[in-house]
């Protein structure tokens, strides 16, 4: 909770806004020693409040430092592009559509080799990796089918190879693991989520050692993917109640696993601390808690679009990590634009539904699930 405020004495006892875009100095001297990195100098290349964010989040990570930008996605392509350097990148199956996107996209035209890899299945991973392979992204929990990878057996492979072990624990906050602990090379967070929990933020947060984000900051400097001094606040002040938050919406998460596993009208159901997930051995393992996100199937596209209209307490809204429940159905929004051959490939249904599990109270959510799927 202190993190990021400095030495104790007169420090703030909340991190001031420096809504600023400049910095004004005493005079010729001054100016040439900001000149030099010696001083602020414009709120692109860094800004006071931003960097009170990036020493909590790398405290709370287990990092030297990290880098804050103006959301997720820029924090991970500003990943891709300082370490991936025109090679070839692994990137893993079933993970969320827009970084799919990016990557598959968008890398091509960046100088990247982009080929997808089962990151869960070790032996797949060992396969695809060459030796001109920079990078493999991965997913702590995957979006939206939560897989959960081996973080320490990827990064024992990857740094056999020289590769660079990226992980975007999005949905598990380093509330739940810190990969750099496992053998992380960097750490991405979309703030937007767990980090801020509010649902008023638009942010992303890489961390890493000191020498991986040289290369990273340049790109958020370059690229003006800044992120603004007022979503810093915010996120700093979402990051004082995770430890409350997260610990209620994983219990509120669990009890709506056991519940929709028993219903008629549910197919299947994807969270980590079911016994019967492929990864709950694993999650077991690696994970504080196995999460607050969970995913369930119904027969068909029509049933998923039924239960979305008649849902009530659950909020219609393409995103996580809020303290109020979410609903999402990923065909419709976030792997919208993956195609449809790519989803069923990684078994993502049109029935498929994505829960993000606030903190409201546990039976008006059990009651809600039930209403819409009667």
């Amino acid at each position: 909770m202190q993190g990021g405020l400095g030495p104790a004495g007169e420090r703030p006892h909340v991190a001031p806004i420096y809504q600023t875009s400049i910095y004004e100095y005493a005079d010729a001297s001054a100016a040439d020693a900001a000149a030099e990195g010696g001083a602020y100098i414009y709120s692109r290349y860094a800004n006071p409040t931003v960097e009170a964010l990036e020493a909590a989040v790398a405290s709370l990570e287990g990092g030297d430092e990290a880098c804050a930008f103006a959301s997720g996605m820029g924090a991970l392509a500003a990943t891709l592009l300082a370490l991936g350097r025109g090679a070839h990148v692994l990137v893993s199956d079933g993970i969320y559509g827009g970084t799919t996107e990016l990557a598959t996209g968008l890398g091509p035209s960046l100088g990247l080799a982009v080929e997808s890899v089962p990151a869960w299945d070790l032996d797949a991973v060992e396969a695809h990796l060459r030796t001109e392979t920079r990078v493999l992204l991965v997913e702590t929990i995957s979006n939206p089918l939560l897989r959960v990878v081996d973080l320490p057996a990827l990064a024992a492979l990857c740094h056999r190879n020289g590769t660079a072990l990226v992980v975007d624990s999005t949905f598990a906050s380093p509330a739940l693991v810190r990969p750099l602990a496992h053998g992380a090379t960097a750490v991405v967070h979309s703030a937007s989520k767990y980090l801020s929990g509010h649902g008023d933020v638009i942010g992303g947060v890489v961390v890493a050692a000191r020498p991986v984000l040289e290369g990273i900051r340049l790109r958020r400097k370059l690229l003006g993917a800044n992120l603004a001094p007022f979503e810093a606040f915010l996120t700093l002040r979402g990051l004082r109640t995770l430890g409350l938050r997260l610990p209620r919406q994983c219990d509120n998460a669990a009890a709506v696993a056991r519940h929709l596993q028993g219903h008629e009208k549910v197919r299947a159901v994807h969270y980590p601390g079911l016994s019967h997930h492929p990864d709950h051995e694993r999650a077991s393992r690696l994970l504080a808690r196995p999460g607050a996100m969970v995913s369930f199937e119904v027969a068909n596209v029509a049933e998923a679009r039924r239960f979305y209209d008649r849902i009530r307490v659950f909020h219609r809204a393409a995103s996580l990590g809020d303290v109020a429940s979410l609903v999402t159905h990923p065909v419709s929004f976030s792997h919208r634009g993956v195609p449809a051959d790519a989803r069923r490939a990684a078994g993502i249904t049109e029935g498929l539904l994505r829960l993000s599990v606030g903190i409201e109270d546990e039976a008006d959510l059990l009651d809600d699930l039930d209403q819409a799927l009667a």
